[in-house]
């Protein structure tokens, strides 16, 4: 007796469509789960108790070795370390009155501030016909020792007795226009 199974027959022609997307994301899955790097590693006791000791005494050795016995061929040189000292001199101008110190034999510029700056001049530069009048005086000067070098006689230039002001126009106001009444209508 033929069983139900058996009844059907297949068919001709048996078609199956799929989305061709699924493929392409089961493709990408694949490819991104085998991405990648694993590592493993095991450390014994006393390699890791080596390893600590190693950088325990670069550490706190403050980059040289530390060992606690002496290695005849490694005998590490510390090198002086010298800082760079500022140079105290720069290149500035002053403006001032200048003064002699019979004492002291030496030239002097007060400034405006009440300053006074020694000033270095060289043998060629005669400053007594500017005693007791304003200079303008260019060279290197130290803060620390106030002294100002003059190297060059074009390096100081005498000045009026007092400064004269730039002259200044002051906007004068201007009368600001009405606004014109415009007539309402009726």
């Amino acid at each position: 007796m033929p069983t139900p199974a058996d009844d059907t027959e297949p068919p001709l022609i048996d078609v199956k469509v799929t989305n061709p997307l699924t493929y392409i994301k089961r493709w990408w899955n694949r490819v991104i789960g085998n991405e990648g790097i694993s590592f493993s590693f095991r450390v014994r006791p006393l390699t890791a108790l080596a390893i600590a000791i190693v950088v325990s005494s670069l550490a706190f050795g403050v980059g040289q070795f530390v060992l606690p016995f002496s290695v005849p061929f490694f005998k590490p040189i510390p090198e002086d370390i010298t800082l760079p000292t500022p140079d105290p001199w720069r290149a500035t101008a002053f403006t001032g009155t200048l003064q002699y110190s019979q004492t002291t034999g030496k030239y002097y510029l007060v400034t405006t501030s009440s300053e006074a700056i020694a000033l270095q001049v060289p043998d060629n530069i005669d400053l007594s016909g500017f005693v007791g009048r304003r200079i303008f005086a260019a060279g290197k000067y130290n803060k620390s020792a106030r002294t100002l070098v003059v190297s060059d006689a074009r390096n100081t230039e005498l000045l009026p007795k007092s400064p004269n002001p730039l002259p200044t126009v002051s906007p004068s106001p201007s009368e600001s226009p009405t606004p014109s009444e415009t007539p309402t209508p009726e």
